[in-house]
């Protein structure tokens, strides 16, 4: 056996054993499959898990459907079926190619004596995932009093109700869900967050600092975090939950240098648009930023985030106004509402087109001012439909404009307009 992994004793095993249940050689734990060694073949029956929902995040093998942040392309390796730091201290953040949103997450973790790593949930693709989204703590602190750093911690936010992770050395479990604004964690089998909400508690790095839970991503990537230790990861699996799961092969629109203008993109008026982070920021206006490619049908997401009293929108199928004179290009396209005040046309609606018939957002819109939301249109001949944080608001048939550019719109003085990972999937038709 490797240095650091111990069999389990002969209790240990009984109790597994009378957890779960044995076919055909595999174990179904908690509705995840693992393999059992003690089992004749020690093989997992896959259809099983599949069946139920459950797919792995890392195969054993390679890093396929992984993305390696930091600068050290080779940092995270695979070494014995295990995910490892290769080089810690090198490797930032490893993340999934896809965004989650709601989920069920299961992993096992070693780490060192001293060993400090987080396990990021809903985090962007650029930044600190611990505080775009939230972080679950990983840290060497068995026996000790739980506080908002350590283990079983949502970062800086909310403290876990027991410190349930075993000594250095030995192997843990983390078992995550989270749906909607709801944490449940349970590390080892103990459930150390109950219920939690994502409200206002939270900063970042120091209680001053506010950064409340309920103003960060609602999507986003899962991600561990290299923190400058050697740690092994194994039986990563999930279970999407999400309303609105995330195709696969969406590409990101957004690509340039920081405090420059976006590349792919040109823009008309007054507004300014720079790149900060791996974000495209419009400041002032009115303006907007059309992209060079051009649409037909599409799924396009992004994150979203207005100031106070901050209006935009996200045209689609559109073009510029011909007129040298008129900033705005309504009748060149469709906008889909970015406006969390406007009684009729507001975040979700197509501006002065299409509205929700039912459901959460009929009655005005589920967003605020100073924290991301996520947005999601999708442009099927002539269907639309957009969604904000997973809810579908509109369902529409629109046949006035059948392609075009995506535009974001900058809207006033002292308006300022964000987006991240704006990404894009081209779809066939078919």
């Amino acid at each position: 056996m490797r240095p650091g992994l111990r069999r389990p004793d002969s209790t240990e095993h009984e109790m597994m054993m009378r957890a779960c249940v044995c076919v055909g050689g595999a174990v179904l734990l908690s509705g995840v499959t693992a393999g059992c060694r003690s089992c004749p073949t020690g093989k997992e029956d896959t259809s099983a898990r599949v069946a139920d929902g459950w797919v792995d995040l890392f195969n054993g093998e390679n890093l396929d459907g992984w993305t390696v942040t930091g600068a050290t392309r080779d940092a995270w390796a695979v070494e014995g079926g295990e995910l490892i730091t290769a080089k810690p201290g090198e490797g930032w953040w490893l993340r999934t190619d896809r965004m989650y949103r709601d989920f069920e997450l299961t992993l096992d973790f070693w780490m060192p004596e001293g060993g400090n790593s987080g396990l990021g949930l809903r985090g962007t693709s650029h930044g600190d995932p611990a505080f775009s989204g939230i972080e679950v703590q990983i840290l060497d602190t068995h026996g000790q009093s739980p506080d908002v750093h350590n283990c079983g911690a949502v970062y800086e936010a909310i403290a876990p109700s027991s410190m349930a992770v075993k000594p250095a050395g030995e192997w843990n479990t983390y078992r995550v869900r989270l749906v909607g604004e709801t944490l449940d964690v349970w590390l080892n089998g103990v459930h150390i967050q109950d219920a939690q909400k994502l409200d206002g508690r939270g900063y970042y790095r120091e209680p001053v600092n506010t950064l409340p839970l309920n103003t960060r991503a609602t999507t986003g990537y899962i991600a561990l975090q290299d923190h400058g230790h050697p740690f092994r990861y194994r039986n990563i699996r999930i279970k999407d939950l999400s309303p609105d799961p995330e195709p696969k092969g969406m590409r990101d629109l957004i690509r340039g240098e920081d405090d420059k203008a976006p590349e792919g993109w040109f823009s008309e008026d007054a507004t300014i648009w720079t790149i900060v982070d791996g974000t495209i920021i419009g400041r002032d206006g009115p303006g907007h930023l059309f992209s060079d490619d051009e649409f037909t049908d599409f799924e396009m997401r992004t994150l979203v985030r207005v100031n106070e009293r901050g209006n935009s929108g996200i045209y689609y199928h559109a073009q510029p106004n011909p007129d040298p004179n008129n900033p705005w290009p309504a009748g060149y396209g469709y906008e889909a509402q970015v406006d969390q005040h406007d009684a009729k046309n507001y975040t979700g609606c197509i501006y002065n087109t299409a509205w929700p018939e039912s459901g959460p957002g009929k009655d005005g819109p589920i967003t605020r001012d100073g924290a991301w939301f996520d947005y999601r249109i999708r442009a099927e001949g002539d269907r639309v439909r957009t969604w904000i944080n997973g809810i579908l608001f509109v369902d529409a048939r629109l046949d006035e404009f059948e392609s075009g550019r995506f535009a974001l719109q900058g809207h006033h003085p002292g308006n300022v307009i964000e987006f991240k990972d704006f990404r894009v999937l081209e779809l066939s038709g078919e």
